[in-house]
């Protein structure tokens, strides 16, 4: 216990000797202090994000999946077909062989 005491008080007398020596020092180390404090704030944000979200997806997916099914069967794509692609083989140049 008493070594962790003994380094509390370290990192607050380092803290009040910088502080004394000037703002730009008390500017950086509040810096560099928040910054660990922002990387665990941000990973937390992260995650329940990620959480919330899967449990609203999950939730809605059936009713996406029926509308997907649907549009699938009414409608084609008529953006993708075979036909360039046979194209596109026929003007290539053959290799020598």
């Amino acid at each position: 216990m008493e070594k962790i005491s003994s380094f509390f008080n370290s990192i607050w007398d380092i803290i009040s000797a910088k502080h004394q020596e000037g703002i730009y020092n008390t500017v950086c180390l509040g810096v560099l202090l928040g910054l660990p404090l922002l990387v665990v704030i941000t990973f937390l944000f992260i995650c329940c994000h990620c959480c919330w979200s899967r449990s609203a997806k999950s939730s809605q997916q059936p009713e996406q999946n029926k509308r997907k099914k649907k549009k699938r069967k009414d409608e084609e794509d008529l953006w993708i077909s075979a036909q360039p692609k046979l194209l596109q083989l026929e003007k290539r140049p053959s290799l020598l062989v």
